[in-house]
């Protein structure tokens, strides 16, 4: 089974609190793309319009390989259409504050399936199962691109102390970019590690030349590698945490429902299996419903009983509870939130197009992943 065999199989349309309001100093577009990332636009929209791309307002960052539907804001931007390579920002009008990630409502999308091998009744009882009892709400593999070379977190390796593993996970294996603009200068880091002088020039962004230049100035050290943890842009240091957060909260929640006896079946992922269940009683289904998980941070307050499964899962990762799951990196820090353990989408509906090819449609609070539903859906990875 295939999804995004071409852009137009998967189309996503961002809800959001926010319509043109006559007046502002803000105008609001809705851009279209197609087989872009949300990163790429705005940084010609940037480069064009003359002004810092961290200006331009948006709620969330859309998949390449579809066609996405956002709203953005621009400071005083222009009162016009404007146009690109495979994009479209329509002017929508004047609001008096900027898009952001708070005004996302969540996504409708319009997904179609290829090459399905399934018998149709089978799909739509599937289908049906999901809406009744709805999905685990796990983190999907989009939440893992800073790891999809599958050797380890760098929060991880900051929290146990491993400072320079941790910087190497960061700059040589991961990227705060798309991976084939860095490249060559990952490549470059990777050979010459940690002597790493001959790649300052090839550094995609300041911070990284910064910290290049910093490393090749110092005598590679345990206090020269945590210092330099000073010079990594904020924003990817939080980026890094919440990875590695979403992975530990992933954890929890299969182990909850390993202990219930609710795993039904499994899906390979990224990171490991997913655990998956059928059909479920009323009354554990009115418990997941109403159950909220926070993410993994030092300054928790659990029930006794969540609070041995956290402390379980960290122990796996060779961290001795809660309270040590703590870097001595600033700006590298666990900040928490509750998570719906489970998400029901919304208006699912799931027709069969011709043999082999089904076209879903359905909406998801912001945070939740489509690529789930499918998986709970057909069973399979994609």
């Amino acid at each position: 089974m295939k999804i995004k065999a071409r852009p137009e199989d998967f189309v996503v349309y961002e809800v959001a609190d926010i319509h043109p309001e006559g007046r502002g100093e803000y105008a609001l577009y809705r851009l279209r793309k197609r087989g872009l990332t949300t990163w790429d636009v705005l940084g010609e929209i940037a480069r064009r319009l003359r002004l810092r791309q961290d200006l331009i307002g948006y709620g969330g960052l859309k998949d390449r390989h579809a066609v996405s539907h956002q709203f953005v804001t621009v400071p005083r931007g222009p009162r016009r259409d404007l146009r690109g390579k495979d994009w479209h920002l329509e002017y929508l009008g004047q609001v008096s504050s900027p898009m952001s990630k708070a005004r996302l409502r969540g996504n409708l999308f319009e997904i179609t399936v290829r090459e399905v091998d399934l018998p149709e009744d089978e799909i739509l009882r599937e289908a049906e199962r999901v809406r009744r009892f709805g999905v685990p709400n796990y983190f999907d593999e989009q939440r893992f691109g800073s790891v999809r070379h599958r050797k380890g977190f760098a929060a991880r390796e900051a929290v146990l102390g491993n400072f320079e593993r941790a910087l190497y996970l960061l700059l040589v294996e991961g990227s705060q970019y798309e991976y084939t603009r860095t490249q060559t200068f990952r490549e470059c880091l990777r050979r010459h590690w940690p002597r790493v002088a001959p790649c300052a020039e090839l550094a995609p962004s300041p911070w990284e030349r910064r910290l290049v230049e910093f490393l090749a100035t110092r005598q590679p050290s345990r206090r020269t590698f945590k210092r330099a943890f000073a010079l990594v842009d904020g924003e990817y240091l939080l980026m890094l945490a919440h990875a590695y957060q979403a992975y530990l909260w992933n954890e929890v929640l299969k182990l909850y429902l390993e202990r219930r006896a609710l795993v039904h079946f499994r899906i390979p992922y990224l990171l490991g299996e997913l655990y998956f269940y059928g059909e479920l009683p009323p009354e554990t289904l009115g418990e997941l419903s109403q159950l909220h998980l926070p993410l993994p941070s030092p300054r928790l307050r659990l029930s006794p009983e969540l609070s041995e499964l956290y402390e379980a899962v960290l122990r796996r990762e060779g961290i001795q509870g809660l309270s040590r799951l703590r870097s001595l990196v600033k700006g590298l820090i666990f900040k928490t939130y509750p998570r719906e353990a489970v998400v029901f989408p919304r208006d699912l509906s799931c027709e069969i197009v011709e043999k082999g090819v089904v076209r879903l449609r359905f909406f998801l609070p912001k945070g939740s992943y489509a690529t789930l539903v499918l998986k709970r859906i057909f069973r399979t990875a994609f």
